[in-house]
């Protein structure tokens, strides 16, 4: 009888330790699937502040190109004693909006993290504060 009651307890252990291995894997499939829809915002905003970057760009490489014709045509027209007064107010206005295109954006207000918060950041863990 006793033989029998310690093998029902060894197996009861041994059922008790799988039930738990399983619940264990579930809460690390469950972080990680969480970790992975993290990541996939993150890219997801990265991909936006990159398209806005690349949109910011053009409109300024736009600007800078119409000025740059602008310039050339004063210049040529310099050259050959021309009248440039008429270039004055375009010139005014592109100069007025090189200025705006080339300002930078108001820069956030972060602090600079360490590289262990950064690290223990991308890990999930307490010492990562934002």
């Amino acid at each position: 009888m006793a033989k029998i009651s310690s093998l029902l307890f060894v197996m009861a252990l041994l059922t008790s330790l799988h039930a738990y291995e399983a619940h264990r894997t579930g809460k690390f499939d469950e972080a990680l699937e969480k970790d992975l829809h993290k990541a996939e915002a993150q890219i997801e905003e990265d991909l936006k502040a990159t398209k806005t970057s690349i949109q910011g760009l053009t409109s300024e490489m736009k600007t800078l190109s119409k000025s740059e014709e602008m310039l050339n045509q004063l210049g040529k027209d310099y050259k050959k004693d021309m009248d440039v007064a008429p270039y004055g107010k375009k010139l005014r206005t592109f100069s007025k909006a090189a200025k705006n295109v080339t300002k930078a954006p108001p820069a956030k207000n972060k602090k600079p993290a360490s590289v262990i918060q950064s690290i223990l950041k991308d890990f999930g863990l307490n010492g990562g504060r934002e």
